[in-house]
């Protein structure tokens, strides 16, 4: 056997984990398995605290190094050590020789986690501690689960959910994220790749087809999906930049020009938006066709058309109650992007988002250009008939 074939088999491949996410794991750990021993410190006598902590530091390993995955979820965490104490103790009460304990214990534990969802490698440590770590534990009998699993499990998991969602670019538990996604679940983000028509149905039926348990969530395999395919996808096309589909020569505003004059700029360069811009050109708003729409809808009962004409000529006189400036009515804070960046960066923008109009930037954050769904389209077309 070679030995480039002997480090494929035995060592695994580097991963692309970066340092510091590594660091900040070792801190949530070290802060996780710090509150379990106090805890346990006040309920047990402290000679006892190695054979507690042995199982909870292994749980840590999940929570705090892979939070996102499916064995390390509030769940599987909780029944498992749970469930798993509970066959311990059972077990233990039933059972006397201790070899026969251990292994009913461990393998009972895993057949229970796996029917009830809660597959959780620790768990079995958790159930062989009670058959294994002695007379004292033995002699606790169901008070096992309440001190120290249940306490240990309620220490751990109440810091997991606050670090992990603390720390910078992470959020546990794993459905946490669906749930903020309003936008983007009513456009149907359970399709994985619309070019490929593979839907998250398709990729369920891959893992059973499997018929073996996958250490990642679907959300996860999804988002690896799609980034593999726009990575693909980039690959053929080449570097087509935002700059180089976007329209120059943008027509933009202030935030102190009149609505008025707004509406008349649209009208004049057949335009439907007007990026509101400060001084340096920093894009600070838009306003849109939509915006003036929203402001004349609350009107009284008279035709659109007379709304708006209403709105848009200005007030006479001091003071005045509806919105005179760019500023009242524009949309705020406004979606931009980058010249520099890749066209196929546009696609969740514009097809997740529902952005229609948007604003192109420099390095300097200086607007450039806009882009809308069209000129997307156009350089779509143009790739497809440079590839044929």
């Amino acid at each position: 056997m070679k030995f480039q074939d002997f480090r494929t088999l035995f060592f695994p491949p580097r991963d692309s984990v970066s340092l510091g996410e590594k660091a900040l794991s070792g801190l949530a750990a070290l802060g996780g398995i710090g509150l379990v021993m106090l805890a346990s410190s006040i309920f047990l006598d402290p000679r006892d605290l190695p054979w507690v902590v042995a199982s909870m530091g292994a749980s840590a390993v999940l929570l705090f190094a892979v939070p996102l995955g499916p064995l390390s979820q509030p769940w599987p965490f909780a029944g498992g050590h749970l469930i798993s104490g509970l066959i311990g103790v059972t077990v233990a009460a039933l059972v006397k020789e201790p070899v026969l304990a251990g292994a009913l214990a461990v393998s009972l534990a895993i057949f229970a986690m796996y029917v009830t969802g809660c597959l959780h490698p620790p768990g079995g440590a958790t159930a062989l501690t009670v058959v294994a770590g002695g007379d004292a534990i033995r002699a606790m009998g169901y008070e096992y689960l309440l001190t120290p699993v249940l306490v240990n499990v309620v220490v751990m998991l109440a810091w997991a959910l606050l670090i992990n969602n603390l720390l910078p670019n992470r959020y546990y538990p794993n459905t946490l994220k669906q749930l903020k996604k309003s936008v983007e679940s009513k456009l149907g983000t359970d399709r994985v790749d619309a070019r490929l028509s593979i839907g998250r149905e398709d990729l369920e039926y891959a893992l059973r087809e499997m018929n073996e348990y996958v250490d990642v969530s679907r959300d996860d395999l999804t988002r690896i999906f799609n980034l593999s395919a726009t990575h693909a996808r980039r690959r053929r096309m080449g570097e087509i930049l935002c700059g180089e589909i976007m329209t120059r020569n943008v027509v933009s505003a202030e935030y102190g020009d009149k609505v008025e004059d707004i509406w008349k700029l649209m009208w004049r360069h057949k335009i439907r938006s007007v990026p509101i811009i400060d001084s340096r050109r920093h894009v600070i708003g838009i306003v849109t066709i939509a915006d003036f729409l929203n402001q004349v809808k609350r009107e009284d009962g008279r035709p659109l058309a007379k709304r708006l004409r209403a709105f848009i000529k200005p007030s006479q006189g001091v003071t005045t109650d509806k919105p005179e400036f760019a500023g009242h009515v524009m949309t705020t804070p406004v979606i931009t992007i980058r010249e520099d960046q890749h066209i196929l960066d546009l696609f969740p923008v514009f097809y997740e988002k529902g952005v229609h109009h948007l604003p192109v930037v420099d390095s300097e954050e200086r607007l450039v250009g806009m882009l809308t769904p069209k000129n997307l389209l156009a350089a779509l077309h143009a790739d497809m008939l440079a590839s044929a």
